[in-house]
């Protein structure tokens, strides 16, 4: 695995409970479901309501997540939170069934991320019960903390 992504996910919120033997085990799994890929600002990472497969870390650069919501006779895209470096975002891609988008990422600068496949990243960390439970248990942390950030700029909004 190249350098830049394991400094990168070493550093991603998801991954920072892991001991040094953990993150390692994580590593040697990943390997081969993971790449970088680089945006210049106001590329699209991924759009709200497409298929979900991959997980994102922020490696350098500003991303914006936005959400389109219908309010009725309008639709109006409300900004839910701007990421940097190791920030992760398309947590959709680690669940079961159907997996759909449920925000947009669109790059506020230049940035490089590296893309994760969910389902790889999903099987290693059921294999190891342990190292799962503290990388969905920061997924269940970074939820609510932008589940929070979306009710506060709802109701600053309405």
């Amino acid at each position: 695995m190249n350098s830049k992504i394991n400094e990168g996910l070493r550093v991603c919120e998801l991954f920072v409970t892991l001991d040094e033997k953990e993150m390692k085990s994580i590593l040697d799994v990943l390997g081969p479901a993971c790449e970088t890929v680089d945006y210049k600002p106001g590329d699209h990472i991924f759009d709200q309501g497409e298929m979900s497969n991959k997980l994102y870390v922020i490696v350098s650069g500003q991303v914006v997540l936005q959400r389109t919501v219908n309010m009725g006779n309008k639709t109006t895209t409300w900004p839910l939170g701007l990421l940097g470096r190791g920030r992760a975002m398309g947590w959709s891609a680690l669940l079961y069934g159907p997996r759909y988008s449920t925000a947009s990422a669109t790059c506020q600068k230049a940035a490089q991320v590296i893309a994760i496949d969910g389902a790889r990243l999903r099987a290693a960390l059921e294999a190891n019960p342990v190292i799962g439970f503290k990388v969905m248990d920061k997924l269940a942390g970074m939820l609510g903390e932008r589940l929070r950030a979306a009710y506060n700029t709802l109701d600053a909004h309405l």
